[in-house]
């Protein structure tokens, strides 16, 4: 076994996603939303903050459909392994939410943002917290 480092285990955690990803949108025009979850990508890697209300909950901050979505588009538009495995880093992001927190988030009754961003977000150049934001949701950063 040969010895990476952090930084090296995880842009090839992301590059082994984007492959996978090509391979699956190749064979069969889409692929799946759970290669976003660990063992292929570890918490680790995108656990990014905490609710300031000290939520427990895993919530991604950009919905991991969101994320496939536009991964597709990527694709086809020509994206290479390494572009898709970018993109996918820089947006694949978990905040610990309290429950209170994800129904507004997710519930139809609330803001209805399960699978999906605020209206009018940019999946190229959006932030990636604008979810959160809409929903008033304060965080700190884990480091």
């Amino acid at each position: 076994m040969k010895d990476f480092s952090r930084d090296e285990r995880k842009r090839r955690a992301f590059l082994r996603v984007a492959y996978v990803m090509r391979g699956m949108w190749e064979e069969k025009g889409s692929s799946d939303t759970r290669l976003l979850l660990p063992p292929l990508i570890p918490d680790e890697y995108v656990v990014h903050g905490r609710s300031r209300s000290g939520g427990s909950l895993r919530e991604h901050v950009i919905p991991r459909r969101v994320i496939c979505v536009e991964c597709h588009k990527m694709l086809e538009a020509g994206a290479t392994d390494e572009e898709i495995a970018s993109y996918i880093q820089q947006r694949l992001l978990i905040v610990y939410v309290s429950e209170e927190e994800r129904d507004l988030l997710d519930k139809g009754s609330n803001l209805n943002l399960r699978q999906r961003m605020p209206e009018g977000w940019c999946p190229k150049n959006g932030h990636p917290m604008e979810r959160l934001k809409s929903a008033g949701i304060e965080w700190d950063e884990i480091v």
